[in-house]
């Protein structure tokens, strides 16, 4: 209930939403769509002033935190931020005495083409959220990385600290995580990420040229996605009843590819898009693939359209 009202999926949580605890919430780094009707770099990052706004609306000292995804994932389809985006959060959260908490559940152990996604930016988050990608999704497990200061708050305090359950420290989930850092480490797949990634955007940014209704193609390493308009020049969002996402997942999955496909990216409740978070092994002769198979199915679904 924690974590769901911190974040911004509405569908998953307007059933919800009387019992969430307040949480604040930005209006998020989303250029393509900018919620302050302005134009990048002219805007000078005001998504993140914004943050300075909000905390001194509540005031700095009842402020504990700020979370994000470094790449938001499944509520918008795969959006990176702009390169002063998050340098400008650190520096808002030092001044105010506000942690910085990074949501690297999606995003880490080289899924964007760095370690962790905050890196591509030589930013040091206070606590990095993560899990999936550390076990390589062949068993649930999950961390959380704090930085020095904050466990010597605990030891100052002689906290007892009680973090535990009653599965964690399993040994063979650990087992598991330790294989698939070394496994990453020793066959370079950070690496892989970043360059077959970069060449998989390119793929999909060739689409665009082909089928008018991918309004935006976005991400990172081997995150990224795509963004459907029934109007490319106005960036006007299908009907919601004619679920695209959904029915181009549908015409890829017994092509051989299956999709993650979203809505609700421009308000909420309208704007489909697709995201693609292929294995970290993947070649280029794959990705071109994977480009092949999406190329046919949004094909068909705009031949129904």
């Amino acid at each position: 209930m924690g974590s769901m009202a911190f974040g911004g999926h509405t569908i998953r949580r307007r059933k919800y939403v009387p019992m969430f605890n307040e949480a604040s919430h930005l209006p998020p780094m989303y250029c393509y769509r900018c919620h302050f009707k302005q134009t990048y770099p002219s805007c000078d990052t005001y998504c993140a002033d914004y943050l300075e706004r909000l905390v001194r609306m509540q005031g700095s000292e009842n402020v504990a935190a700020f979370i994000a995804e470094p790449v938001v994932g499944a509520t918008l389809g795969a959006v990176p931020p702009v390169p002063e985006y998050f340098p400008k959060i650190r520096e808002i959260c030092d001044r105010n005495e506000i942690l910085f908490i990074a949501d690297e559940v999606m995003t880490g152990f080289g899924r964007t083409g760095a370690n962790f996604g905050v890196d591509h930016w030589g930013v040091v988050p206070d606590v990095i959220a993560t899990a999936k990608g550390v076990s390589g999704g062949y068993i649930p497990l999950g961390a959380v990385i704090v930085r020095d200061e904050i466990i010597q708050a605990f030891e100052r305090n002689s906290s007892s600290f009680v973090g535990g359950h009653t599965y964690s420290g399993h040994p063979v989930a650990a087992a598991v995580g330790l294989a698939v850092l070394r496994y990453i480490q020793e066959h370079d797949l950070v690496r892989n990420a970043r360059e077959v990634g970069a060449h998989l955007l390119a793929g999909l940014r060739g689409l665009q040229a082909r089928h008018p209704i991918i309004g935006d193609v976005r991400g990172l390493g081997m995150m990224v996605g795509l963004e459907f308009v029934a109007d490319r020049a106005t960036r006007a969002p299908f009907p919601v009843e004619r679920e695209v996402a959904r029915a181009i997942a549908l015409e890829a999955l017994p092509r051989g590819l299956v999709t993650y496909p979203g809505t609700g990216s421009v308000d909420g409740v309208f704007g489909d898009h697709t995201k693609l978070t292929p294995p970290l092994i993947l070649t280029r002769a794959q990705a071109d693939e994977i480009v092949a198979i999406l190329d046919a199915s949004i094909g068909a679904v705009e031949a129904r359209l």
